[in-house]
C-alpha cells in the first residue's frame, strides 16, 4: 500500500506506523525461519522464538492500526451507509469517528495504567527469557497513540466535509 484510500500521501503518523509495523512482520519472519533452518538443519532450536514472536504479533497489530485507519482497512456498515445523502453520510462518519476516539483514549488510558502497575510491580514473563512486561506491553501504548492521532485527523476531515 503506498497511499491512504483517498489518494493523499502517508503523513508522518503513517510512516512511521508503517515502518515500525514493517519491522515487527520482518522480525517475526526472521526468527520462524532461523527456527524452520536450525530445526531441519542442525536438529537444534533458538528455544526463545515462540515468545519473541507472541511479542513481535503485539507490536504488528497494535502499531499497525494507525496505518489501517489512515488506508480506509477498518469495515464499515455500508447497509447504513448506502441509504444515506452526502450529509447524513459526513454525519454518520463523524458520530461513528468521535465515538472510535473516545474508546480509543478510553482504552489506551487503561494500557499506561496497565504499564505503569506491571512496571512498578516488576512483572516478568514466566519463560527463561523473564521479560520484564512493560516492554511489550509499552507497544500498546504506541500504538493506540499513533490511532488516536490518525482518528483526530480523520475527524478533522470528517467536520470539512461536513462543513463544506
Amino acid at each position: 500500500m503506498s497511499a491512504p484510500a483517498d489518494g493523499r500521501p502517508f503523513g508522518p503518523i503513517e510512516r512511521i506506523s508503517l515502518w515500525l509495523s514493517s519491522a515487527c512482520m520482518i522480525g517475526m519472519v526472521l526468527l520462524i525461519l532461523a527456527e524452520i533452518v536450525l530445526r531441519g538443519a542442525f536438529n537444534s532450536t533458538t528455544e526463545h522464538s515462540d515468545e519473541l514472536v507472541g511479542y513481535l504479533l503485539v507490536g504488528l497489530t497494535f502499531l499497525s492500526l494507525a496505518l489501517c485507519q489512515s488506508g480506509g482497512a477498518f469495515h464499515r456498515v455500508e447497509l447504513v451507509q448506502m441509504r444515506l445523502g452526502p450529509r447524513g453520510k459526513a454525519l454518520s462518519a463523524l458520530v461513528f469517528d468521535l465515538l472510535s476516539f473516545a474508546y480509543v483514549a478510553l482504552t489506551g488510558w487503561y494500557f499506561i495504567l496497565f504499564v505503569i502497575s506491571s512496571y512498578r510491580r516488576e512483572a516478568m514473563a514466566s519463560t527463561v527469557l523473564s521479560t520484564p512486561l512493560w516492554i511489550p506491553e509499552t507497544t500498546m501504548i504506541v500504538g493506540a497513540g499513533l490511532l488516536l492521532i490518525a482518528l483526530g485527523r480523520t475527524i478533522v476531515d470528517d467536520v470539512r466535509k461536513l462543513v463544506s
